[in-house]
């Protein structure tokens, strides 16, 4: 009969022990797992976002009057932002930068140009294999009137619906078979 008070007693021990130590801690309501799923989806969709903006900028490779403190050849934070993003790219590959500018100061333009090589080697970048030059962004873009086709054309579903309709009105050949 002791022997059962003492496996009783344990088990108040054991259970006192367990209740305690749960005190402290909060249940999670449904709106709570709700609101963690919710952020770790915006996470995850800030992280698609950034590699697509990155594979953009290796794509466009340019930089512009934006990126410099106004009349001045500084780099100003979203200049550095960028060269910072740029620099590691252009010391694998290599390539060509460009500044796309619309001041016609050739003075400001040459020092903005000499910011940019001197900062990029200060970065580490190997400029042996980077060329930076005044120009538009020479990256593989879609012609205008391809993009112009795409905007009258619409989604695929809207297209096909458009296209329908504007034939039923004798507004576009029937194709040929």
């Amino acid at each position: 009969m002791y022997g059962k008070r003492i496996s009783f007693g344990g088990l108040v021990v054991v259970l006192g022990a367990g209740l305690l130590a749960g005190c402290g801690q909060k249940a999670i309501t449904g709106v709570q797992m709700t609101e963690q799923k919710m952020d770790q989806n915006i996470a995850a969709k800030k992280i698609y976002l950034a590699v697509m903006a990155e594979n953009a900028m290796r794509q466009d490779m340019t930089v512009s009057d934006l990126h410099f403190v106004p009349h001045t050849a500084e780099l100003n934070g979203t200049g550095v932002n960028r060269l910072d993003r740029m620099a590691q790219s252009l010391n694998t590959y290599g390539g060509t930068l460009h500044y796309d500018t619309v001041e016609s100061d050739d003075v400001l333009v040459n020092a903005r140009l000499d910011n940019i090589r001197e900062y990029l080697a200060l970065t580490g970048v190997n400029m042996d294999n980077v060329d930076v030059m005044t120009g538009i962004s020479q990256g593989r873009t879609m012609p205008a009137t391809e993009a112009m086709r795409i905007m009258e054309a619409g989604t695929a579903k809207q297209g096909g619906q458009q296209q329908q309709q504007q034939q039923g009105m004798g507004m576009m050949p029937s194709p040929t078979p």
